[in-house]
This record gives C-alpha cells, structure tokens and sequence, in this order.
C-alpha cells in the first residue's frame, strides 16, 4: 500500500513563542482561505532545526525531482547511472511506503 502526502508546496514559519517551534505548512488554498500544517517541529533548537524545517517542506519538490530523473536515466545501461538509479527508487519508495 502506498502513502499518500499533502500536496506541496510547503513553507516554513518560526514561532516566536517561547517554544521556538518551526511549523510547515501548505499554501493557502485561494478557494478556501486555509492552509495546512504538514509538520511541527517543537521545541527548537540548535544549528541543525532550519536545516531540518528546509528538507521537510523541500519534500514534495524533492519527490517531483527524483521521480523525474528516475524517468530520465531508467533505459541507461552504463553502471553508475543503473546505481543512482536504484537509490533513486530506495528514497522514493521510502518517501511513499513503497510506491514509485
């Protein structure tokens, strides 16, 4: 079975609460007026939490991406290029509970 994700974009914001979260959300929906929060990362801290917040909300680009150089390098018999290709589809099928 595969796992489905909220379509991106994704934005982070920082909280200016004592908790110092990071927050990912969706755009605003211009038919509703709402967003989505994808992903919360409380309590923040340290060098590594907007690096952590910019590859979470990167996530569906990240997807689009590697799906799309899957399909680019798929027919390609030189060695190195079958080896991106099967670590290409180990993240995608990591990212997506085993779907490509």
């Amino acid at each position: 079975m595969s796992a489905t994700h909220t379509p991106g974009p994704w934005t982070v914001t920082h909280s200016f609460d004592a908790n110092f979260r990071r927050e990912i959300w969706t755009e605003i929906d211009r038919e509703t007026g709402h967003r989505e929060l994808v992903a919360l990362i409380p309590d923040a801290e340290g060098e590594h939490i907007n690096g952590d917040a910019n590859l979470i909300a990167a996530a569906p680009e990240l997807l689009v991406a590697l799906r799309w150089a899957l399909d680019q390098i798929e027919d390609d018999l030189d060695f190195d290029h079958q080896a991106a290709l099967e670590a290409a589809k180990a993240a995608i099928s990591k990212a997506t509970g085993g779907a490509l």
